[in-house]
């Protein structure tokens, strides 16, 4: 039974990924380990450690700070605010879901 809900969970996820952009290729919604992935910098940061809230919001320019950051899926994201942290961590699946497209469309220009 685990097996198949993984299955069924691994093809929505899958298709849920491209089936929204022309462009799926330079998209990202998988964790990306590679050291050239513009969404990571090289401490592992996602977002090159700019405010995950932010990114999520369509603001690509607001600086994370060390002092509010978060560990999720062996990722690190970083916040300008502990106010902006927890509004992220309300809903993080869609927040990281839309700050993966608006970064992808960011790196894209």
């Amino acid at each position: 039974m685990k097996l198949l809900l993984v299955s069924v969970l691994g093809i929505f996820f899958l298709s849920s990924c491209a089936h929204h952009h022309k462009d799926a290729g330079g998209h990202h919604h998988h964790k990306c380990k590679m050291k050239s992935c513009s969404m990571m910098n090289k401490d592992g940061a996602v977002f090159n450690k700019h405010c995950a809230m932010s990114v999520s919001m369509g603001d690509m320019h607001v600086e994370g700070k060390k002092d509010f950051k978060i560990e999720h899926g062996g990722e690190t994201y970083y916040f300008s605010s502990k106010e902006k942290m927890n509004h992220f961590k309300k809903n993080i699946e869609k927040n990281l879901t839309r700050a993966r497209d608006n970064w992808g469309d960011f790196e894209r220009r």
